[in-house]
């Protein structure tokens, strides 16, 4: 068994995704998460710190990445291989409709103090946070399938973990959209959102168990 085959799939995505964002969080809001922003405002050792785990991160995930790359090669050539992209999508269809959003209606605010911030430096910041929320999205996803193996083993249900992952990953999309179609919407907008959501996941555990059975059949 070759080196990459011990590496878990999506790793090195997962790396370089949460390294870009500790690099750009450490120059936005001075913190490694957005529930602290500011937390190293006043202290430059700590923005530093933030700054070279990120850099540290995404040398890491840049140096493995072929496992990850062939993971995902293996898994887009299936004959449902599309749906194994459905992070990659939702991810973008996210940024995309945020984006729309908050610049089409001055009555939604952006309460996420990372995204805003970088939304407000424009292109300089938006360009590696969609890198980041990319990396971060398809590398969960493809670590959800190698959960969902090693929980239920060769059942249809080892794809539950990433359908789940996919589900909730939509619930951006979709709330953004309700928004976009009626900025008054409220509170209405998570319901609608998560009933999409739990459809989403629904949709593709189908779809992938259906394609099984007709490769299986084929």
């Amino acid at each position: 068994m070759g080196e990459e085959s011990r590496i878990p799939p999506g790793l090195s995505l997962l790396l370089i995704g949460s390294g870009l964002y500790w690099i750009l969080s450490s120059q936005l809001i001075s913190s490694f998460t957005v529930l602290t922003p500011g937390l190293f405002q006043t202290n430059s050792s700590g923005g530093l710190l933030i700054t070279i785990v990120g850099i540290v991160s995404t040398s890491m995930g840049l140096w493995i990445v072929q496992a990850d790359f062939d993971a995902f090669r293996g898994l887009a050539r299936r004959v449902d291989g599309w749906i194994f992209t459905a992070p990659l999508v939702l991810a973008a269809i996210d940024i995309y409709l945020t984006l729309i959003v908050l610049t089409t209606s001055s009555q939604i605010v952006e309460l996420n103090p990372f995204v805003s911030s970088a939304i407000g430096i424009g292109a300089a910041a938006i360009v590696p946070f969609m890198v980041s929320y990319l990396a971060l999205s398809q590398g969960l996803g493809l670590f959800m399938m190698r959960v969902g193996s090693y929980l239920f083993s060769n059942s249809k249900s080892r794809y539950l973990p990433f359908v789940l992952i996919c589900g909730a990953a939509s619930f951006g999309p979709a709330s953004n959209l309700l928004l976009l179609v009626d900025s008054s919407a409220g509170q209405f907008t998570y319901l609608v959102a998560g009933l999409g959501s739990t459809l989403i996941s629904l949709i593709l555990f189908m779809k992938i168990n259906r394609a099984e059975v007709e490769s299986r059949q084929g």
